[in-house]
């Protein structure tokens, strides 16, 4: 099993085609050498048995040479769960370990989990820190020794959510609940059931997590233990819970506990995530709230993108169906994990900005998974729909002959998210025709020389667009996309007053470099200094451009950087100026000479939009830097 750090190093040598010196990934982690050879030899040891290694070249460094038919066995090696390496896995674990079991000793947990008795009090009070996060306490029973407290419901939403936790080994809480074949299979029918009456499938993981939860909850009952259902989340006529219903009335006497039981099962099996559901699912008619909800927020969007999206019939019912889930989450405190929220905040920004601002306003505080989900629903009609308001507009130029332009813009037209084809010129032509258009991009098919006053990007790729030429002018066009779409959003939606930005000590801070990845730690230092960040929130950020490309480059000359928030230690923002512009990136990098790193925890925070709406205005950039100015000259 790997470490986080030795995943990292996997990840940074499979994405590289080219070697890499144990000094640059020293740097880059913050680690010894020796450290990085260490780290090196257990990630070969891991691939041994797919037949995969790291090729050692003195003088060159390393690579990380792996097929592509072998490359689907290394991912997954990265996608494994950390199960016992990573402290909040460890606690995670104990927590779940500790709910499950009820009283348990100290001597308990240790042969559990393998560890001293001095180590299980130190890790018990990280786990008394999560529990009370459920409203959960750790007492001490006389002769029993300790004991998780807390109300049936409580007891059941932890335990619901930390099962749902991407670090949960669900195969070890198997083994703690002793659930054979015989009851897996029983769940399985009940779980069967659940999905037919309400015409859905759940996700794989869910499913996973439910055939545990309704075995514990059945052995719950069994030992009527009951739970209190508040009188809000009590007002449904009728439950969709299969044979599950006919269970509950068979075990449980009392009218009111089988009321009670029934009400929060339905919720849960309201809020899991689910893959697909069959047209017109009856059960949906009882949520009109959702439904206004959705249309309301799409009919805001719609305005502001220029976009009929209450006309994809595929989007209203997939957002309402997510949307009643979100809300009783909401509701039950339950937050559900998004793997690619970062992602989808660099990629698709401008929605996330606007789905966020919108249900903010609406009176729906959404955590920051729940807002990119929805936020990909959004995205996924919008590239449906095949607006044409802010495709990137494209001068080819090719002078090579009519067949190589008629094949490169029959390519071009097959690429998303697609583009305003403005002409195809000839060399000689092409001064007075970005004169007189001022296109977003150029593509050429021979080398030109582009005047030296022009700031426009040029692109050189083939006629017939190799595989990269594609990638690079697909990141270039969902680029501008994005841009378009914020400066859209914060004109016609802009709540942030124009006023000078707050930053985390008050400070402009100043770096001298040409590396891009240096530039996003220098410019990060004072957060990490000052305790706002951990080490690990640096390594993230470069990860994610390496990952995304350029997209964080909203404005001209400007990146807004940040990363996953597990390394924010508290909320803060720090500015840094560049000595002069670098080329930011590796994939279609940008010109920038100006680094905000924004060290967020949660998405509640209009930080960003004030932002953008302050800095995009030249006037105001030149404004806080002469601020700044002044301040140093007077410090010195």
């Amino acid at each position: 099993m790997l470490t986080s750090r030795q995943k990292i190093i996997l990840s940074k040598l499979l994405e590289s085609d080219q070697f890499m010196t144990i000094d640059v990934l020293a740097k880059w982690l913050t680690i010894s050498g020796r450290t990085v050879r260490y780290d090196l030899d257990a990630i070969d040891a891991s691939m041994e048995d797919i037949g995969v290694i790291i090729t050692r070249m003195p003088g060159k460094g390393v690579k990380l040479r792996v097929s592509e038919n072998k490359r689907p066995a290394v991912i997954a090696m990265l996608d494994e769960k950390q199960m016992m390496t990573d402290k909040n896995a460890q606690r995670l674990m104990m927590s779940l370990f500790v709910t499950l079991t009820g009283t348990f000793t100290i001597q308990d947990v240790a042969d559990e989990f393998s560890l001293s008795r001095s180590s299980v009090q130190k890790y018990l009070v990280d786990v008394e820190e999560w529990l009370d996060h459920f409203d959960l306490q750790i007492t001490k029973q006389a002769w029993k020794g300790l004991q998780v407290i807390g109300t049936e419901r409580s007891i059941r939403l932890a335990l619901y959510q930390m099962l749902e936790e991407k670090d949960t080994d669900l195969l070890k809480v198997q083994t703690w609940l002793n659930m054979d074949r015989k009851d897996f299979e029983l769940m399985k029918t009940w779980l069967a059931f659940v999905q037919t009456e309400r015409g859905i499938h759940y996700s794989e993981s869910t499913v996973d997590v439910f055939y545990l939860f309704l075995f514990w909850w059945k052995q719950q009952i069994a030992m009527n233990h009951y739970v209190f259902v508040p009188k809000n989340n009590r007002h449904k006529r009728h439950f969709h819970l299969g044979v599950i219903e006919s269970f509950i009335q068979e075990h449980v006497k009392d009218d009111r506990s089988i009321l009670h039981e029934c009400a929060f099962l339905d919720d849960l099996f309201d809020q899991a995530k689910i893959v697909s559901y069959k047209k017109g699912t009856p059960h949906l008619r009882n949520y009109e709230r959702e439904i206004q909800f959705c249309k309301q927020l799409l009919s805001q969007v719609s305005t502001i993108l220029h976009t009929d999206l209450l006309a994809d019939e595929k989007l209203t019912n997939d957002l309402t169906h997510h949307v009643k889930a979100a809300f009783m989450r909401i509701s039950q405190g339950v937050e559900v994990d998004n793997p690619y929220t970062e992602e989808i905040k660099v990629r698709y920004r401008a929605i996330y900005e606007m789905v966020f601002q919108m249900t903010y306003d609406m009176g729906f505080e959404m955590v920051a998974s729940e807002v990119a989900y929805i936020t990909m629903h959004i995205s996924a009609a919008y590239e449906r729909n095949r607006s044409r308001k802010f495709l990137p507009t494209v001068i080819v130029v090719c002078s090579s002959g009519l067949a190589a332009s008629s094949i490169l813009t029959s390519k071009l037209e097959q690429i998303e998210p697609g583009f305003h084809l403005i002409n195809v010129v000839r060399t000689q032509d092409l001064e007075r025709m970005l004169d007189e258009t001022n296109p977003d991009f150029v593509l050429t098919t021979q080398d030109i020389q582009m005047p030296e006053w022009q700031q426009t990007k040029c692109f050189r790729v083939s006629p017939l667009l190799s595989d990269n030429d594609k990638r690079l002018i697909q990141h270039e066009a969902h680029k501008i996309i994005n841009r378009q779409q914020l400066a859209s959003f914060n004109e016609l939606y802009g709540k942030a007053s124009l006023v000078e930005p707050s930053l985390f000590d008050e400070t402009i801070h100043t770096a001298q470099t040409q590396d891009w990845r240096e530039a996003i730690t220098l410019a990060a230092q004072p957060l990490l200094e000052a305790d706002y960040i951990e080490q690990g929130y640096i390594q993230e950020m470069i990860m994610s451009v390496e990952r995304n490309g350029t997209y964080m480059v909203f404005l001209p000359n400007v990146a807004f950087v940040h990363a996953r928030p597990e390394y924010v230690i508290k909320e803060g923002i720090s500015l840094t100026v560049l000595d002069q512009q670098i080329e930011f990136g590796d994939l279609n990098p940008e010109r920038v000479d100006m680094m905000i790193v924004l060290a967020i925890k949660e998405v509640h925070n209009q930080d960003f939009m004030q932002l953008f709406h302050y800095l995009e205005h030249q006037a105001s950039r030149d404004q806080l830097l002469q601020k700044w100015n002044r301040r140093k000259d007077a410090a010195e």
